[in-house]
């Protein structure tokens, strides 16, 4: 089957724009108003600038770079030179000089089109370049002048014939460079132009450089055949996007799946901060919307939500989407929000397009069908018929240039392409993606891995904003962007918990081989192509840097960053946080809690040695606020001009220690013989070692598993400690209603707050003061994968400051009973073992600080029978 009748070359197209006369052919909106160009006019400017460019010597086959931002200026000249039949060599505006080193020069190119900002680099790649700029220059011709110069006959060109020079690295590093000709790149056009998706009257907006073949063939030349309007953002920021969306009243926005994902959370974001009553309705709406479209394929998102489009885009009934991969995951809440959302798949091998999803036979989660005259077949299937597909077509390439071991690689013997990507084509002939041959991670047991799928699944808490899976000598490990808000939001104070939680609870999903053996936090965003793929040659160095510390942002301090530092506060606390943390790399640009490892004890030790040495006043609050190391120093010179002093921790409310009365102790009786009886039958629950609790003060350490310990504990201790007991609570969960209030003051709860260790500190050391007994879960949250977790300094402070024995107690099944991602236990026989209680002098004994006392107590608890 052969692609539908339409231009052959792009000269046919170039040509054709002038019977849509003076309709809007594009659209470039800056300062939220739209400039247009015309089809007549910028068909008849392309034409004009082709006809000077053969006037002065350039002819089919030659190489030209254009090399500058999206504009009006950019796409004439790029339809100049295929109108002319000259070769293309369009160039990321964001190339760095390195890498003009190696594309120059490959490209053969003599005249470069260019920004007037990047025409001193390209000189001093290349002196004997001819540069032309496209916006003014003082000292160079821009294209209008050339334009208006002697014009020549075009000579002919053949669909056969290159159109543009395509260098790709991708996602391995491995650059490669090669041709597409008029015919691949049009078949693909008028392929797209016939299904009908997108008519002349729709306006489609296209936040997508134009170098990569993808937006250039989707974006522009496939709307221009129709006559569709074309509108340019003036750059991809969410509020650039809305104005052009808005201001040129957009139908269809033509972009990549990680745009849509910004969009989809920056509503999802706009939802959370709205009422609690707005919330829960815009929730019941979004499930109806998204039941009522999955399971019987009715739209009612664009009724539902009308505010959302009203305020977003009046008109945009359509996202389509390519350059990488589209998960379904996603896709189903646009369109449970009221767009359509059509998806396809391609290389730049083969002009970007090889299947598509049509408009009213889209099928979510595959990659719809082969375009017209295209073959695709799936090499070696495995058992569920997957395999590397392979294609051949009048869109497909001919080979790289100069690489003929690449060229080995890509084709099969009987000539057909290797996309290099793994799938199945199923019953009804739609194609779907699973994974990359390239990206597949072969483990030493010999187990595949596809990391795109482990990423989607590790990366699904809120507390991971990106994630890469990657090989590291034959495990896998990750490197993780986290998502600090997020993690603020949820009450966490710290970061390298809740991710560790947060894998440790999704590996608990997956088989064994998937699961991670290690990982690395980084606050600076994964590397990715324009389109949004991730640069998976770039992983190892960056795991490593982020492993010892060692990130691009620690690595240079700014002019502003040293003129800071020459101010003699800001120099004094530097001073004081490089001697804390002697052997580390410690910068401004730097995360005190993901780089230097302080939590909010940390935070209260150096506010006590600010205090002291530098007579420096902070307070537990301000941790709150602190982002980096620079925001400390910023602080320091600010308390110093204000001369304030330190703000006292929040003083303990000491009724919360008072023992149960009249309603609370009748409530205290009933929960207490009625969680003995539940854990008896539901758990089974058998208790060794009671003997070792002492009267008097004392210091149950426990491991922490599931939200019943407490209960288990509870059930766990002997009557008379019960009597005696103490228990920290989260103040956001348990002490925001007034029931659970009253249940805090039976249960002998006292409201804690991880943000304000020194009020909570402040708390025990009271209770054992005393002579409570004092039940502490060091870990603080509860295990994602049942093993003991770190113990948190706290406890080690607390046994310092007392001097209180330590009775370390072991709970075993209660993570089998209800581990953190079930919302209610089941029967499971669970175990406690309290061992023998460690006097505060021997924790102590040679202690450099509060997080080895800590340590020491880990092993006591992890020595106890499991």
């Amino acid at each position: 089957m052969r692609a539908p009748d339409g231009p052959s070359t792009l000269r046919d197209l170039v040509e054709g724009l002038a019977r849509h006369g003076e309709r809007p052919a594009l659209v470039h909106v800056r300062d939220g108003t739209g400039e247009a160009l015309s089809y007549a006019e910028i068909g008849a400017r392309a034409l004009a600038l082709a006809g000077a460019l053969a006037a002065r010597g350039v002819t089919p086959g030659d190489t030209v770079l254009l090399f500058g931002p999206n504009g009006h200026d950019w796409v004439v000249v790029r339809l100049a030179l295929g109108a002319l039949g000259a070769i293309a060599a369009a160039l990321d505006d964001l190339t760095t000089d390195e890498e003009l080193k190696v594309l120059v020069p490959d490209s053969g190119a003599r005249l470069a089109f260019c920004a007037a900002a990047h025409a001193p680099r390209l000189a001093a790649v290349d002196a004997g370049l001819t540069l032309v700029t496209l916006d003014p220059a003082e000292g160079l011709p821009r294209w209008t002048d050339w334009e208006a110069g002697a014009k020549a006959e075009l000579p002919p060109i053949r669909p056969e014939d290159a159109m543009m020079l395509v260098t790709t690295s991708g996602t391995t590093g491995r650059p490669k460079s090669f041709l597409l000709t008029h015919a691949n790149v049009l078949h693909n056009v008028r392929a797209l132009a016939s299904q009908g998706i997108v008519t002349r009257e729709d306006r489609a907006l296209l936040p997508l450089p134009l170098h990569h073949v993808y937006p250039l063939t989707v974006g522009i030349l496939a709307p221009f055949t129709l006559g569709t309007p074309v509108v340019l953002p003036e750059s991809v920021t969410g509020p650039h996007l809305v104005a052009a969306l808005k201001e040129a009243r957009c139908t269809v926005m033509i972009a990549v799946p990680r745009l849509y994902a910004a969009l989809l959370n920056g509503l999802m974001g706009r939802v959370a901060q709205q009422p609690w009553l707005k919330r829960r309705i815009f929730r019941a709406l979004f499930g109806l919307s998204l039941v009522l479209r999955r399971r019987f394929g009715v739209r009612v998102g664009r009724r539902l939500f009308g505010s959302i489009h009203r305020s977003l885009a009046p008109d945009l009934w359509l996202m389509a989407s390519g350059g990488a991969a589209f998960e379904a995951e996603l896709i189903w809440p646009l369109e449970a929000l009221g767009w359509q959302v059509l998806s396809g798949w391609g290389l730049a091998e083969t002009a970007s397009i090889l299947t598509n999803n049509h408009k009213d036979k889209a099928r979510i989660g595959t990659e719809g069908w082969p375009l017209p005259g295209v073959e695709l077949r799936v090499a070696e299937p495995d058992e569920r018929g997957a395999g590397e597909l392979q294609c051949r077509g009048p869109s497909v390439f001919v080979g790289y240039r100069n690489n003929p071991e690449a060229n080995e690689i890509a084709f099969t013997p009987d000539g057909w392409f290797r996309t290099g990507d793994l799938g199945f084509i199923d019953a009804d002939r739609y194609v779907h993606i699973v994974g990359r041959v390239k990206e597949m991670i072969v483990l030493g047991g010999g187990k595949n891995v596809f990391p795109e799928e482990l990423e989607k699944h590790y990366g699904a808490d809120p507390a991971i904003k990106e994630i890469a899976v990657l090989d590291r000598q034959g495990a896998l490990v990750a490197l993780v962007v986290p998502d600090e808000p997020a993690i603020a939001a949820s009450g966490s104070p710290r970061i390298d918990d809740a991710v560790r939680v947060a894998l440790g609870t999704a590996a608990q999903r997956v088989p064994s081989h998937q699961r991670l053996a290690g990982y690395a936090i980084t606050r600076e965003p994964l590397p990715r192509t324009r389109l949004g793929k991730i640069q998976r040659f770039r992983l190892s160095a960056l795991y490593d840097a982020a492993k010892a510390g060692r990130t691009a942002s620690a690595a240079t301090m700014t002019d502003e960053e040293r003129a800071l530092l020459a101010e003699p506060t800001a120099r004094a606390m530097w001073e004081l946080l490089t001697a804390r943390f002697p052997g580390k790399l410690v910068a401004p640009s730097q995360s005190p809690q993901l780089d230097l490892g302080v939590d909010s004890l940390g935070w209260v030790e150096i506010t006590l040695e600010a205090e002291s040495r530098l007579g420096l006043g902070f307070s537990e609050d301000d941790w709150g606020e602190i982002g980096t190391v620079r925001d400390i120093l910023d602080l320091a010179v600010k308390r110093a001009a204000e001369g304030a002093p330190a703000r006292p921790p929040e003083p303990p409310d000491l009724s919360w220690l008072e023992p149960p009365s009249g309603a609370h102790a009748v409530a205290a009786w009933v929960l207490a013989a009625a969680n003995r009886l539940l854990c008896a039958a539901l758990f089974r629950l058998r208790v060794t070692g009671r003997e070792h609790l002492p009267d008097g003060a004392v210091i149950v350490a426990v491991n922490h598993l599931s939200d019943i310990d407490p209960a288990i504990m509870a059930a766990a201790l002997p009557k008379p400690a019960l009597a005696r007991i103490r228990w920290s609570g989260e103040r956001s969960r348990l002490f925001v209603s007034r029931i659970g209030r009253f249940l805090a003051r039976a249960a002998r709860i006292f409201p804690v707050d991880e943000r304000q260790p020194a009020t909570t500190l402040a708390y025990a050391r009271e209770a054992l003061g005393r002579g409570d007994c004092l039940v502490w879960f060091p870990e603080s949250w509860r295990s994602p994968d049942g093993a003991i977790q770190r113990f948190l300094p706290g406890v080690g402070e607390l046994v310092r400051a007392t001097g209180a024995p330590v009775v370390p107690a072991r709970i075993v099944g209660t993570f089998e009973a209800m581990p953190r991602t079930a919302r209610v236990p089941k029967p499971h026989p669970v175990r406690v073992t309290f061992g023998p209680p460690i006097p505060a002098a021997t924790l102590t004994d040679g202690a450099a600080n509060a997080q080895e006392i800590a340590g020491r107590i880990r092993e006591a608890v992890a020595a106890l029978p499991d």
